[in-house]
């Protein structure tokens, strides 16, 4: 039995994105008035992942005939998501690796972090290569643990990782020296902001 057309279909009252209050004008694009009865490739979804498969899949096809991709999104672009996260591209360095590790070993565990960072530098090397006029900036990120059990979980983990010899590792670190971590996160510059 198919499932009913409510199950399949978003909610009709889904929240706003505050990163969407004032829409981008390709927020509702469409370039046909109806969905074309043809298309070479259909990509589900219009957020990070369908404009990189779209963008990607464009730039390598160049020279090699026209590809006609029908994006078919359900809103508006990046409205799920990707326009909730606040446009934050963060990698899981430790965070799920350890799982993915105890499921399938070492090497796919790393390469679901390292693909994870690859797709940082490619989003970046997009921005710049299209000139596409943003607030991007490449930071430092910084974990807060406010609860003892988990704090020392997560040291655990790493401690793991590093441990393991993964060579992305290399730029985590640990610690539960007040001063030390207030310096690594710089709080004072970030009130001063405020």
């Amino acid at each position: 039995m198919a499932p009913s057309r409510s199950k399949i279909l978003p909610v009709q009252n889904g929240l706003k994105s505050f990163w969407l209050t004032q829409p981008h004008e390709l927020n509702d694009h469409r370039t046909t008035p109806a969905i074309p009865e043809e298309s070479d490739i259909v990509i589900i979804g219009g957020g990070y992942a369908g404009a990189a498969t779209a963008y990607h899949l464009l730039k390598e096809s160049v020279g090699a005939g026209n590809l006609n991709i029908t994006i078919l999104e359900a809103r508006g672009a990046c409205s799920g998501a990707t326009g909730r996260n606040g446009g934050h591209l963060r990698p899981d360095m430790y965070g799920h690796i350890p799982k993915y590790i105890a499921r399938a070993g070492v090497r796919a565990g790393a390469e679901i972090a390292e693909f994870e960072i690859e797709n940082m530098w490619a989003i970046k090397k997009a921005i710049e290569d299209e000139k596409i006029d943003c607030e991007f900036t490449m930071a430092r990120s910084v974990d807060v643990w406010c609860q003892a059990k988990a704090a020392q979980q997560v040291k655990a983990d790493i401690d793991m990782l590093v441990g393991l010899g993964l060579d992305y590792m290399k730029d985590v670190f640990f610690t539960d020296d007040p001063v030390q971590a207030e310096n690594a996160s710089e709080p004072r510059s970030i009130l001063s902001l405020l």
